[in-house]
């Protein structure tokens, strides 16, 4: 979520820069009216000129109406042939008919009809024709606009009518035409398509045929659930199976016998012979039992009976060993109750177990087809779409032939197009030059022109020209601003010393109490005045700063450090002849050379030029002159050459507490303050620099940036005034 305390801080810095760049733009512009308005009120008065020559036109204009019309209108199958359809929904849109329109063959077939003529009395030319033609397609509508100008209105009106006819007339033989190509094409290719839809269909029958399909997604379905109904069939016999093999294996454990031995043993069991014996035997035993409790074993009865009895046994096992091969107990050869008879039991056990393991069998068996089709299925069904898709889209195609048949067996004789022309070209009464809007277009021009004239001038001019520049580039303290009308006086002179009750005379006095309450741990004593370039007027600055200090009642030295090009005593007018030099090289005293133009102040002028400059101001001499004013002077005030232009301010700073910077918009370029301000930085000066004093300024700027400026004029020219008048009282 945006935070509207980000929001409500970012506005006004933003309408704070905007404000500021429109005011800098206006500046520009001010700065640059004259060249601005000249490129202005040309672009204008030849525009205007210009337009003086063009010829009246007249134009007349048509329309078309498109409209799509369907086999259902043709045949009248209640629809009404009078509808209009839009063209819109098909695929023929409105501008491919705009282009047709403008096409060679149409433009030219108008030219030649009306035997269209250029000034020349040449044959028209289709690129002359086409720049007085305009078509435009009407929004929202299915029309289209057709216009043309021309200084006759009765052909401006001949060329709209008679382009539309050729239009329409080629629409519709170009209708007739692409009618009589599709009849063809479609004619040549029902056939084709037919015998392909015919061995599809073929195709697809015998696919059905050799893979026996009825409906594969009825099959599917089938398959599905009767593949589930054998697992559950299977899932049950086998768990029955398990249970009839769980009772024979445990039955046949008992017996020892398996199921043919089993089914030997009774049928054994079954026959004459074995009853017989087995009778017998049981007739045997009845009697030996008889016996045994009237005699003991060794008498001959019981003896006689035991014989009978093994005899019995005997002959019973060797039946049993010859027809089951196993030993099978007598109690298991005795016929009764089959619920009691273990091998029957065991035989039908062991039958059900066989049957069960049969329809087991067979339910798999069954499984298996099962899946085996199942598996088959999506491949079958694959095979079958892919000849259905085959078959759909012939069958498809073949029935939109048909249908385009009959549709164009209606249409191959139809004699419209889609065309309709619902507006003629009329002759026009009122015609028109174009010249207001060639006017706005002037005087549009003439704005853009004059605003890039202004930019590209102040492009090629390099030098800073307002305050706000010079303190962008210099970030020093502003000690002053000195206004351009102090530096313009025509009576020549420091104005200081002149006019010391004028505004003038408080700017510096102003400066001089601002040096005064820096925020420096030692005042100055020695103070360095230099500037970028030439120019900046430096030299005045300090000539009036001196002024203004020495009125204050303080004693001030002000020495001309420029020995290469010194201007202190053009400023205030006195001899040249001794200075600084005489007292540097001929060790003159200072009290010899000195000048004092005005009550405080001494003028230390520069005296003639010498061939090395340098050499003097990096010489024990200097250093002791400044070191001797030090202990004479409560301030002294070297003017100093510019930074940029001589090594001699860097061997001058060395003797100063302070340097004050002078700048003045309009003079010093980029270039020269970056140069400067590259040299203040290498040479450690930073911390000496003391401030900046921004000389030069124009009223307007000194006005908007000194807000209190204008009261002060007020207040010093009605003191100046009172002065005067009680002076003339006198």
């Amino acid at each position: 979520m945006t935070n509207p305390q980000k929001n409500n801080g970012s506005y006004p810095s933003q309408r704070s820069e905007l404000d500021v760049n429109m005011e800098e733009y206006f500046l520009k512009l001010k700065r640059r009216w004259l060249p601005a308005l000249s490129v202005f009120v040309v672009t204008v008065g030849t525009t205007f000129f210009l337009t003086s020559f063009l010829e009246r036109t007249y134009k007349s204009e048509g329309k078309i109406l498109f409209r799509k019309t369907t086999s259902k209108d043709l045949l009248d199958l209640g629809q009404n042939t009078t509808e209009f359809d839009s063209l819109l929904n098909t695929q023929t849109p409105l501008s491919t008919e705009r282009l047709r329109m403008t096409s060679e063959p149409v433009i030219q077939q108008t030219i030649d009809q009306l035997k269209l003529e250029n000034v020349d009395g040449e044959p028209l030319k289709i690129k002359e024709f086409k720049q007085r033609l305009s078509i435009e397609i009407v929004g929202g509508t299915d029309v289209i606009s057709i216009a043309y100008k021309d200084p006759d209105p009765i052909i401006s009106s001949k060329v709209v009518n008679t382009l539309m006819a050729v239009y329409v007339e080629e629409h519709v033989s170009s209708n007739k035409r692409a009618t009589a190509s599709a009849d063809s094409f479609i004619t040549s290719t029902i056939p084709k398509i037919e015998s392909k839809l015919q061995g599809l269909e073929s195709r697809l029958q015998s696919f059905y045929e050799k893979n026996q399909v009825i409906d594969l997604q009825e099959e599917k379905r089938i398959l599905v659930a009767e593949i589930g109904t054998l697992n559950r069939q299977i899932s049950s016999v086998g768990a029955e199976l398990q249970g009839k093999k769980a009772q024979t294996g445990s039955l046949q454990n008992q017996l020892g016998l398996n199921l043919s031995q089993a089914i030997s043993a009774n049928q054994l069991g079954s026959t004459p012979q074995v009853q017989s014996i087995l009778a017998q035997l049981g007739t045997t035993e009845t009697e030996l039992s008889q016996e045994r409790q009237r005699f003991n074993d060794n008498h001959p009865i019981v003896a006689s009976l035991k014989e009978k009895k093994q005899a019995l046994n005997s002959q019973l096992k060797g039946l049993v060993s010859q027809y089951v091969g196993a030993a099978v107990s007598e109690g298991l050869l005795q016929g009764g109750n089959l619920k009691d008879n273990q091998l029957e039991k065991f035989i039908n056990l062991k039958i059900d177990e066989l049957s069960l393991q049969t329809e087991l069998s067979s339910l798999y068996q069954y499984q298996q087809v099962y899946l085996d089709r199942a598996k088959q299925i999506p491949r079958l069904e694959k095979q079958e779409q892919s000849l259905l898709r085959e078959v759909d889209s012939a069958r498809s195609t073949y029935g939109k032939l048909l249908e385009n048949k009959s549709d164009i067996d209606v249409l191959i004789n139809q004699q419209t197009g889609n065309a309709q022309i619902i507006e003629s070209g009329r002759v026009p009464e009122e015609g028109s030059t174009g010249r207001i809007p060639l006017l706005v277009l002037g005087f549009v021009m003439g704005l853009f022109l004059s605003n890039l004239t202004a930019i590209l001038l102040e492009m090629q001019d390099r030098t800073l020209k307002t305050i706000s520049e010079i303190k962008q580039r210099f970030t020093y303290q502003v000690l002053g601003i000195v206004p351009l009308d102090t530096l313009q006086s025509t009576q020549g002179g420091i104005v200081v010393q002149r006019e010391p009750d004028s505004f003038a005379s408080e700017i510096y006095r102003m400066i001089q109490t601002n040096l005064k309450f820096l925020a420096v741990k030692r005042q100055p004593k020695v103070i360095l005045m230099t500037s970028s370039v030439p120019g900046e007027g430096k030299s005045t600055v300090a000539a009036n700063l001196a002024a203004a200090m020495a009125q204050l009642g303080r004693k001030v030295l002000l020495i001309d450090g420029d020995l290469r090009k010194a201007s202190q005593h053009d400023l205030w007018q006195i001899s040249n002849k001794s200075g600084v030099k005489d007292i540097v090289a001929h060790k003159t005293p200072l009290a010899q050379v000195i000048s004092q133009p005005m009550k405080q102040l001494d003028l230390l002028t520069s005296g003639t030029i010498i061939p090395n400059p340098l050499a003097l101001l990096d010489s024990p001499e200097m250093s002791e002159l400044v070191a001797t004013a030090r202990k004479e002077y409560e301030l002294i005030i070297i003017d100093a050459p510019p930074l940029a232009v001589t090594a001699d301010v860097l061997t001058l700073s060395k003797l100063a507490d302070g340097i004050v910077f002078v700048s003045r918009p309009g003079i010093v370029e980029n270039e020269s303050a970056n140069l400067a301000q590259e040299t203040i930085v290498n040479a450690n000066l930073s911390e000496k620099v003391l401030g900046m004093v921004i000389n030069g300024v124009k009223p307007n700027e000194f006005d908007r940036y000194s807000y209190h400026a204008k009261y002060s004029k007020n207040y010093f020219s009605s003191s100046s005034k009172n002065t005067h008048s009680k002076t003339a009282t006198a």
